[in-house]
């Protein structure tokens, strides 16, 4: 895997950002930039350019190139700021989660107006601005979402500054990696998703070195895609294990990612509500109530329609992935290591089934005669279905992980990762 230590190795792929951005707008060196030999690469007030990027890579550095270079016209709290009351104004969805949080849009525009980035974050938001048209708008509705579910919840200012902060870098570790897995239509092979799974903590390390920020913010950014009972990255954490922030930035970047789609509201109402105790019962609540009140007014629901084929092999594959655990576990040749592993495994995949007969999924297989189902039953199956089949190829996508190189040589564990991932 790269080296992602700021100062260690310039990063290929932060790199090939920086040499892109460059092409648009000026990025200079604020200092000379030496190797660790005491070689000059750039001097200080030099612009950066595509013919450094051998000279870049193929050295270590004295210190981080993120700590040595700047860029015109950098992303600042004024223009985050900004964007979100944009993103509220446009967003009914939005604009109702804030409504009903207590939080006011010049409440909002104050949080944001306060943070302060340092020169290597500021870098960092310019090219997730640059490198992607809705790069800033969604840390913008992030760290929006984040203050909604602090202000609803009562929380300290401290906290909400911590939120907000996190909520706006949660995702900078992902200019570290390559884009190309970020950008994939496919479901990605353990072996990709290893490569990705690290960007809240390639983020914290970030923070930590180069941005001048409360502790808290660097921990809330490592947390935010861990779930309160234990099925989140990179480290499971369970209750009473991660921060208040990091909880609030992972239900907000869950609840941004479903903004821009059909029926926003009654989507995130439906992810939180598939396997219950993700997420804080205070960002639920929100959420909920939020898609009863905008519901009635909301564009009338996006039906696809699926068939009864899909849930049919949902189910047989989550059936026969449980019974080939349990036939592993019985085996007794596992390594005790393993042993732990393969009966989480099997916990969680008991809890995805009792979610998938708790959601009414399984009623749709058992129901051949009568009325059909009705548009919103339809709407909630297709959500329902979708939420379930992720969680079936994350928890295969962990054991395969976990185990490495041991799984070639535990008899029918390859067969138990194909039913789920």
């Amino acid at each position: 895997m790269t080296d992602h230590r700021p100062g260690a190795v310039v990063n290929e792929h932060y790199l090939d950002k920086v040499l892109a951005l460059s092409e648009e707008v000026g990025v200079t060196a604020t200092e000379d930039i030496y190797d660790t030999h005491g070689n000059k690469l750039l001097a200080k007030g030099a612009q950066v350019s595509r013919r450094l990027q051998e000279r870049l890579i193929v050295h270590r550095l004295r210190k981080p190139i993120e700590s040595c270079i700047a860029v015109d016209g950098a992303v600042d709290a004024s223009s985050l700021a900004a964007c979100a009351t944009r993103a509220v104004e446009e967003s009914a969805a939005l604009g109702a989660i804030l409504a009903l949080s207590g939080l006011t849009g010049g409440a909002l525009r104050r949080e944001l107006d306060a943070l302060a980035f340092s020169p290597p974050l500021a870098m960092m938001l310019t090219m997730i601005d640059r490198g992607d048209p809705n790069g800033l708008r969604h840390v913008a509705e992030v760290a929006t979402l984040a203050l909604a579910f602090a202000a609803h919840a009562g929380l300290a200012p401290d906290v909400r500054r911590t939120s907000a902060m996190a909520g706006v870098l949660h995702d900078i570790g992902e200019l570290y990696i390559n884009p190309e897995l970020l950008r994939a239509t496919h479901v990605l092979a353990p072996e990709e998703w290893a490569h990705v799974i690290v960007h809240p903590q390639i983020g914290r390390l970030l923070i930590q070195d180069l941005g001048d920020c409360s502790p808290a913010v660097a921990i809330a950014v490592a947390e935010h895609h861990e779930r309160l009972n234990g099925t989140g990255y990179p480290r499971a954490m369970v209750v009473g294990q991660s921060s208040t922030a990091g909880q609030l930035v992972a239900g907000a970047e869950l609840i941004a990612g479903l903004l821009h789609e059909p029926n926003p509201l009654q989507r995130a109402d439906m992810a939180l509500k598939v396997i219950s105790g993700e997420h804080p019962r205070t960002i639920s609540a929100l959420m909920s109530q939020a898609s009863r009140k905008l519901g009635g007014n909301d564009v009338g629901l996006d039906v696809a329609g699926i068939g009864d084929d899909e849930i049919i092999q949902l189910s047989e594959r989550m059936n026969r992935a449980t019974e080939l655990a349990a036939q592993i576990v019985r085996s007794g040749a596992v390594a005790p290591k393993h042993l732990d592993l393969l009966l989480r495994t099997r916990e969680r995949l008991a809890l995805v089934q009792r979610a998938f007969m708790a959601t009414g999924l399984d009623m749709r297989i058992a129901v051949t005669e009568g009325a059909p189902p009705s548009a919103a039953e339809i709407f909630e199956s297709e959500l329902a279905l979708r939420e379930i089949s992720w969680r079936v190829r994350d928890i295969g996508r962990d054991l395969a992980l976990q185990l490495g190189p041991a799984r070639t040589s535990i008899k029918d564990v390859e067969g138990l990762l194909g039913l789920m991932c």
